[in-house]
């Protein structure tokens, strides 16, 4: 009866390509379900039941702490070496937890104290359960899938999970919404069950079918040794090395579980948004996450792991911090904007930490020793992650009856005018206490060491692209560089910000590269190029505050960008070129930035650009120059002021790179926009 339970000794080609869809579907079914029954919907629920801080950080907590259930899960799979036997009846009795806690509102009262029990008790005996069916799983997987289709295969389940993960969150956020609008106010809450009842009979019984179906490979024998399996599980903490990043893992992962898991429940009652926004900005925080997991990927095989950890970090405790400003002591104007963007920094920040804790880990452990290594680093985080949100649960129940607020007046004789700089109360002080806790515990990843891992500041060069020299290159206003260098310096003291800075400038080039990529050919490329430019530019400041504060660095970004996808236009450059050009200075001007600043920042990023690309620096400079003249009547200018500031943008440029590329630079440039004419015209800028 209960043969489908043992593995195979032979696959076939066939069964090894079914078994691996069924697999890939079955793990894209088990993330749509646990869905719907954690984040927002599960803080609303239990919001819904009674719930206050504290049991809402035990129900956050709960799953973190149940990996500890991985170390016998692990035992259990080296012994019993039946990895579909063990665990596929714990995944079905798993996701049959969620039946019982969607019944809780129909067997007891609520909202009320013994409801919320019951949750949070179902929920602890389903993290008994998933556990094992991961440990099982991860072990299957590998054995099932050629270790060079891995990435493959991850990239596009990771890929069809989170799309459905977005489908199936938004349709369950409105289900809720419309349910609650129609229902009469007692029946409100059974919204959320008939939610975790349609999840557990569309998702909850089909996963574990479909992997039912799939087939085992046939593990080999264990190994014969004289230890102890416990002594090969605790080997890892015998290793100072990585005794120093358990310890960063745990204080870290306990440092932002203080906060994080109360994002939902602020913006549910403090900033009283509706379940399908805060669902809303859950998935774009997640499509974040996956399209920026590349990025930080390249980055730790150039840089190393530990620096890509240090900046996605960084970036992290500024989200956290930023929640303090979303409220004043209310909403207010800028709430959602800046929502907007916190979520969108948390995906790009979670990227970087996921990926690279674990592969951190593993250049840890000796050869052959990998799997007690990630064991213990993935119970350390669990027990961080774990105690971080009882905690934060009990430190927000506290705060909420205390405040604590700055207030600015300025007293005349025509009155005292006062306003609201600072004020926490409740949930507020926890995002202020894991922020200097995580500043603390950030200065632990200097006692790391990783063989080949790269100065933070290296990475941040690559990441900005050299913002540096453009920012003191800014001199069209007397003293306007003495303060953008003292800003900047500023920024990069405040953790997250200088990475912040650098993913936008990231954004900005890739956005730029893209739609000069998908620009025509022939006749109308310059003007297609210029079209897409000058959209992907107003994209991107639309989305800042102070866009004439920054100018020269867009206007940098998006000819950088545009460079990129030369390669795509060989024959066509100067077309490609001329029309990027006039796109960064015509949306820039329309934006009421200062055009000498533009033509400063477009001038150095086409050459940053072509250099980049090994482009015609020839080509590019005169194409640069020509575009220049051609809009300098538009932005108020004339020709030779706008080609002089555009040529020192160049060989601002070209200087950074060496000195044989400035030479190069400087034989490809008209006559007169070299030497002392461009160094006058400079002066007079300053």
């Amino acid at each position: 009866m209960f043969g489908f339970l043992r593995p195979s000794p032979t696959l076939t080609p066939q069964q090894i390509r079914g078994s691996q869809r069924l697999m890939m579907w079955g793990a894209v079914t088990g993330g749509a379900m646990f869905s719907l029954g954690s984040g927002g919907f599960m803080a609303a629920y239990a919001l819904a039941l009674g719930a206050n801080n504290l049991q809402v950080g035990i129900l956050a907590a709960l799953p973190p702490v149940a990996q500890v259930v991985q170390l016998p899960a692990i035992l259990a799979v080296e012994r019993f070496r039946r990895r579909k036997a063990i665990g596929l009846p714990a995944w079905f009795l798993g996701q049959f937890a969620w039946l019982l806690i969607a019944a809780v509102p129909f067997v007891l009262d609520t909202p009320g104290s013994l409801a919320i029990s019951a949750v949070i008790i179902l929920l602890a005996l389903r993290g008994l359960f998933n556990p094992v069916w991961v440990t099982a799983q991860n072990s299957w997987m590998r054995d099932l899938i050629p270790q060079d289709l891995l990435g493959r295969f991850f990239s596009r389940r990771l890929g069809t999970m989170t799309a459905t993960v977005v489908i199936v969150g938004l349709a369950g956020s409105f289900f809720v919404w419309w349910w609650q609008d129609f229902a009469a106010p007692e029946q409100a809450i059974y919204a959320y069950s008939f939610l975790l009842l349609g999840g557990w009979l569309t998702f909850g019984i089909i996963g574990p079918v479909l992997v039912g179906f799939s087939k085992e490979p046939l593990m080999p024998p264990a190994p014969q040794s004289d230890r102890s399996a416990w002594s090969i599980l605790w080997e890892p903490l015998r290793d100072a090395d990585f005794r120093r990043l358990f310890r960063f893992l745990f204080l870290w992962n306990f440092a932002m579980n203080l906060a994080v898991p109360f994002f939902a429940v602020y913006m549910l009652t403090r900033l009283d948004f509706s379940l399908p926004m805060v669902i809303g900005f859950t998935m774009l925080s997640q499509i974040t996450n996956v399209l920026f997991i590349r990025v930080w990927g390249a980055m730790a095989d150039r840089f190393g792991s530990k620096t890509v950890l240090s900046l996605s970090a960084s970036l992290f405790l500024l989200v956290i911090v930023g929640w303090v400003f979303t409220t004043n002591p209310e909403r207010h104007l800028l709430t959602i904007p800046l929502v907007t963007v916190l979520h969108v920094f948390a995906g790009v920040a979670t990227a970087g930490v996921q990926l690279t804790v674990q592969t951190i880990a593993l250049k840890t452990a000796p050869e052959g020793s990998a799997t007690p290594y990630i064991g213990i680093a993935g119970i350390g985080t669990g027990l961080g992650a774990g105690t971080g949100p009882i905690v934060g649960g009990a430190l927000a129940d506290f705060f909420g009856n205390h405040l604590f607020r700055i207030d600015l007046s300025w007293t005349s004789t025509g009155g005292v005018l006062e306003l609201s700089a600072v004020t926490l109360t409740g949930i507020d002080f926890l995002f202020v206490i894991s922020f200097f806790l995580g500043v603390v515990t950030l200065n632990l990843l200097a006692q790391l060491r990783e063989e080949g891992a790269a100065d933070r500041e290296v990475a941040m060069r690559e990441l900005i692209a050299g913002m540096d020299p453009v920012l003191r290159a800014v001199s069209s206003v007397p003293g306007a560089d003495v303060v953008t260098a003292a800003s900047y310096g500023y920024v990069r003291r405040v953790p997250g910000a200088d990475v912040a800075l650098g993913v936008m400038a990231y954004e900005l080039a890739s956005s730029t590269q893209a739609a000069v990529a998908s620009a025509s050919r022939g006749r109308r490329l310059a003007a297609d190029a210029e079209s897409m430019v000058g959209r992907a530019l107003a994209l991107v400041a639309d989305r800042m505050e102070d866009v004439g504060d920054h100018g020269l660095e867009l206007a940098r970004h998006a000819t950088r960008g545009a460079m990129h996808a030369g390669d795509e236009f060989v024959d066509q450059l100067e077309r490609v070129t001329r029309g990027s050009v006039m796109g960064a200075l015509r949306t820039l001007d329309y934006l009421e930035v200062d055009p000498l600043e533009t033509l400063h920042g477009a001038g150095y990023g086409s050459v940053q650009g072509a250099l980049e690309s090994e482009q015609d620096l020839a080509q590019v400079a005169g194409a640069v120059i020509e575009a220049a003249r051609d809009v300098a009547s538009e932005l108020g200018l004339d020709e030779r002021e706008a080609a002089a500031a555009v040529a020192g943008g160049m060989i601002s440029a070209a200087e950074a790179a060496g000195q044989d590329n400035l030479d190069a630079l400087r034989e490809s440039l008209p006559p007169e926009l070299v030497g002392r004419e461009v160094d006058s015209i400079e002066r007079g800028q300053d």
